[in-house]
């Protein structure tokens, strides 16, 4: 060990108070950055695998693909793997038409791609076994080993026509069935799209035998996903697919990059893809860069500030020993060496440690958040954390630059000065009369004075401190207002989830007791019967929103009405409902009450709006309408002469929302919604029954049985779709677990940094505030000191953070505008908490060294020069 290693491992040792400060400032700032990687790597592991759980594991599928046409895609450059798949047909599980399966068959690959997930059994391996849907098991009395014969068909109309969509029709039947026998050895979990109405089936594709129908589907997984349109779309040229023209307003269009050709049968899994950085749209693809960079910026700033704080006043304050040093013939290069050697051990002391607590630490707080959750939860969405080991050195690296950056600067602004100087130590005060301060004066009196005064004097030091408290404000705000924005975003793509079962009855249905006996089911939560109508809406063009003006010329027809330019909206809902579903929801502005809605037409506005395309999410305001405004529809029917009615009605706003009511997901596309009680509905003239009924149960077989026999009684068709909505919930909490988790990093680090701070600066100020005492400062006036320097640090760290975080918050709601349209987003929460909680920290850190320093020798404190 050399001299240079001696002295530093001495000083470490003696000064213990400074180097546990400054290590822990190292290990926060190491477990932010490193924790922060953690939650992104390991939130990207569970998108990807849950997208393809859900979508399947392929780039792009070529749909009823001629069999002659399969070499051209699967030997095509560029594919790493494909799948072929054969639909069979469907065919009735019993009597009920309700129970249909889709027998399909998968080759060997088939299954991995397509996400056959076994619940039991196994897979079938020759075309004489079948897997079947968990669905259907209950359906057919059978279990594994048994054998079910199928009549397998192709499904038409009540016209003949072909029936190609996954979704029952009326008088729909089976023809060209052909009786096929199959061995259960497997049940599969639900595939994600299938519905409620019609249940899976897959065999086994044999490779060496005749396919049974003239077009296959392939899947393909390319070796890079950024080639997927291009080789797919060349695929597509070659095999000689039809082109569509047409707008991307329609979601099932995916177009090639250059001239936005809609290939039929072609289909992307653009999902996967935008989680490979290979969207489409170069909008999604830069607006997930731009996110993650300006998260990055903040972690590293915050990362750096915390480490430079730490170790720069550390350093700031043995400017006297360099002064030494240099003064019993030291050169700049031993004083330089000194401080890199210390910067080290700090580094092989805290980088470690703070690697850990930023790793395993997020794993214990993740397991924390998760126990509010069941178990079955935690196991059925197998989160789990993700260490990568690129992002842990990439921590290491840029917390060790830091500290080499923090103790080098200080060092060579010290081999700057003169060793008289330094030894003094006087550079960093101002020297001469400092400005007071009469506010100061007179709410904390003399000592308040002192404590302005030397602020001003030791600028350096007080701006060192209060960069810190600034950045910790600055960090609590934008990233809570990136969780904010992160919940709203998601809440637009997943929808609301308010019913699990819905309960309706096709055609006029006159009002009876089906809702009252449902009410009276044990388990049962909420239900609302809702009756839907169109409302076509004359909008004049002062009350358009002026944001969406272009795209509402483009999308909706105009005319001139007595010299006034009126849009017509022909998208819009106008829902009637019960007592218990208006009580339900939250409203935004004004009040609602029967009796003023039945006199006025009065409705809730819910003004949000679904503009959503393949390119970009959005909800929007379409109009400027507000409580009090009149707004005016028409109501059409066709009379018994089949001649078309149209009354027109006035409405009047007298309150506005933005809940859902039940059964609604997302906001009407490209329309606003009115809702009212039954009874206004029925003073406009319009038939109100109990047709259309959506229940919230407690989701147990009991409560849903109980459920479908009313249904049952009533002559009511029933949709269970408890399993779609455990979907989605898992979806909801799954995020919520990853924003707790997100949230109590941030906190902790922003608290802790604020702590480490004061309690750093006024620990290092013992000396200063011994003299202070010494000339006769009572122990009360010192604390009032204390506290004005600790209220000053607050105010001024508020003054210039706020504004900063909500800039921060501005730019990234423009940012993801790009990809998802929700209005602007601002955390006023986390402003409203940032506001109490640095006061309550800045007081509670200054309070504890305060009290410490008020029991210690002031002679003692006078003579200390380090701690």
């Amino acid at each position: 060990m050399n001299l240079y290693t001696t002295l530093t491992l001495r000083y470490l040792k003696k000064n213990k108070k400074r180097t546990i400060v400054t290590i822990i400032g190292v290990i926060l700032s190491t477990a932010l950055i490193c924790g922060i990687g953690s939650i992104y790597e390991s939130y990207m592991d569970y998108q990807f695998r849950q997208t393809i759980e859900q979508e399947g594991y392929f780039h792009s599928a070529f749909y009823n693909v001629k069999k002659e046409d399969l070499d051209t895609i699967t030997k095509s450059a560029g594919i790493a793997k494909t799948s072929i798949s054969e639909d069979l047909g469907y065919s009735k599980l019993n009597k009920d038409k309700l129970n249909l399966i889709n027998l399909k068959a998968y080759n060997k690959n088939g299954f991995e791609m397509n996400q056959v997930k076994l619940k039991e059994g196994k897979l079938p391996t020759n075309e004489n076994e079948i897997v079947l849907s968990e669905r259907v098991i209950p359906l057919i009395n059978k279990k594994l080993g048994d054998t079910i014969t199928l009549n397998v068909g192709k499904r038409i109309d009540e016209n003949g026509k072909g029936i190609e969509i996954p979704i029952l029709k009326e008088n729909e039947r089976l023809v060209d069935t052909k009786e096929k026998e199959y061995k259960i050895v497997g049940i599969m979990k639900k595939p994600y799209a299938e519905l409620s109405e019609i249940s899976n089936g897959i065999t086994y594709l044999e490779p060496n035998k005749p396919f049974e129908k003239d077009t296959l589907d392939a899947y393909i997984l390319f070796n890079n996903p950024k080639e997927a349109y291009t080789i797919a779309t060349n695929i597509a040229k070659t095999l000689g697919l039809e082109v569509d023209k047409s707008t991307d307003n329609d979601e099932s269009m995916i177009y090639n990059n250059d001239n936005k050709t809609h290939y039929e049968n072609l289909y992307f899994n653009e999902y996967l893809l935008r989680l490979q950085g290979a969207s489409l749209y170069e909008n999604i693809n830069k607006t997930f860069n731009k996110i993650l960079l300006i998260v990055t910026l903040l972690v590293i700033v915050c990362t750096v500030v915390t480490v430079y704080n730490s170790f720069s006043i550390s350093v700031s304050e043995r400017k006297k020993q360099f002064g030494v040093l240099n003064s019993i013939g030291a050169t700049k290069t031993q004083v330089m060496k000194l401080v890199f050697i210390e910067a080290i051990v700090i580094s092989l002391i805290g980088i470690p440690i703070g690697l850990i607590v930023g790793t395993f630490g997020m794993d214990l707080i993740f397991k924390s958040i998760q126990t509010v959750f069941n178990s079955q939860f935690i196991s059925d969405i197998n989160l789990r954390v993700i260490y990568n080991p690129y992002m842990i050195v990439g921590s290491a690296l840029i917390v060790l630059l830091a500290i080499l950056v923090s103790a080098i600067l200080p060092a060579i602004n010290c081999a700057k000065t003169s060793p008289l100087e330094s030894i003094r130590n006087s550079d960093d005060l101002k020297i001469g009369k400092v400005k007071n301060s009469k506010l100061v004066k007179l709410i904390f009196k003399t000592e308040g004075v002192l404590a302005y005064k030397n602020l001003r004097r030791n600028k350096k030091k007080f701006r060192i401190t209060l960069f810190s408290l600034v950045t910790s404000v600055v960090i609590f705000i934008s990233f809570s207002g990136f969780i904010d924005l992160f919940e709203k975003a998601n809440r637009v793509n997943i929808g609301e989830i308010n019913y699990d079962m819905r309960v309706w009855y096709s055609g006029i249905r006159e009002k009876n007791d089906i809702v009252k006996d449902l009410n009276n089911i044990d388990g049962v939560n909420k239900i609302s019967a809702i009756n839907p109508y169109g409302a076509e809406t004359y909008i004049n063009e002062n009350n358009i929103n002026k944001e969406y003006k272009d795209l509402i010329e483009r999308r909706f027809s105009k005319e001139n009405k007595n010299g006034e330019i009126v849009y017509i909206f022909n998208n819009n809902g106008i829902n009637f409902v019960g007592d218990k579903a208006i009580e339900e929801l939250e409203l935004k502005t004004g009040s609602f009450d029967k009796e003023s809605a039945i006199k006025e037409n009065g409705i809730i506005l819910r003004n949000k709006s679904d503009n959503s395309s393949s390119r970009k999410q959005s909800e929007i305001s379409l109009t400027n309408y507000k409580v009090g405004d009149t707004i005016n529809i028409c109501k059409r029917y066709i009379d018994k002469n089949d001649k078309e009615v149209r009354v027109p009605i006035k409405l009047k706003v007298l309150a506005t929302t933005e809940d859902f009511l039940p059964g609604y997901r997302w906001s009407t596309y490209m329309g606003i919604d009115f809702i009212t009680y039954n009874e206004v509905g029925e003073k406009l003239g319009y038939k109100i029954s109990d047709g259309d009924i959506y229940i919230d149960t407690n989701k147990t077989k009991k409560t849903r049985d109980d459920v479908k026999d009313i249904a049952k009684k009533y002559g009511y068709d029933v949709s269970d779709d408890v399993e779609d909505v455990l979907e989605m919930e898992e979806a909801i909490n799954v995020m919520k677990i990853f924003v707790y988790g997100f949230t109590v990093v941030i906190s902790l680090i922003s608290a802790t940094n604020i702590i480490n701070t004061m309690s750093t600066n006024i620990n290092l100020r013992k000396k200063e505030f011994a003299i202070i005492k010494s000339i006769g400062v009572t122990p009360s006036g010192f604390n009032r000191m204390i506290y004005l320097e600790s209220l000053l640090y607050g105010v001024l760290a508020l003054l210039y953070g706020i504004p900063i975080g909500l800039l921060i918050d501005v730019y990234m709601n423009e940012v993801l505008g790009d990809a998802i349209e929700i209005g602007m987003v601002l955390p006023i929460k986390a402003v409203l908490i940032s506001i109490v909680g640095v006061f309550v920290i800045t007081f509670v850190s200054a309070y504890i060294p305060m009290k410490k320093i008020n029991k210690e020798n002031t002679i003692e404190n006078i003579r200390q020069e380090s701690i």
